[in-house]
């Protein structure tokens, strides 16, 4: 492997770290040369998994809100065409039934004071009171 040789000024304390780095490993044969070199080559591993990380982050952030986004536009849809069915049903029974306005009114006020209280959870047996 060909090696280009610079100038390198670094801080005193910069160098007492590298030597402090030679007597953790015990062994005199390793080179200040090569500790920066290998802090080169980990700081080149740090920086671009960072890079890498950003961009995975990013497209499954744009996936997710996708789905997300998938998934609302098909839940709106089945709502409607229930509120739909729902308002057909209500039409049938009140034709069905000869029910006045002021009587279906009486209902409807009902209805929505026990969804309310209720949050929404029907119980069939509560209805027939």
């Amino acid at each position: 492997m060909g090696k280009t040789q610079i100038c390198l000024q670094l801080p005193t304390e910069c160098i007492k770290k590298i030597d402090s780095i030679k007597e953790l490993n015990n062994s005199s044969n390793i080179s200040r040369n090569q500790i920066i070199e290998k802090a080169v080559d980990f700081y080149f591993g740090y920086i671009t998994s960072e890079i890498n990380q950003n961009y995975l982050l990013s497209v499954i952030g744009q996936k997710i809100e996708g789905v997300l986004n998938k998934n609302t536009d098909r839940t709106a849809r089945l709502q409607f065409k229930e509120a739909v069915e729902i308002n057909m049903l209500t039409r049938i029974l009140a034709s069905t039934l000869d029910i006045d306005k002021a009587t279906y009114d009486k209902m409807r006020k009902v209805a929505v004071e026990d969804v309310k209280a209720t949050k929404g959870i029907i119980n069939i047996y509560e209805a027939q009171k």
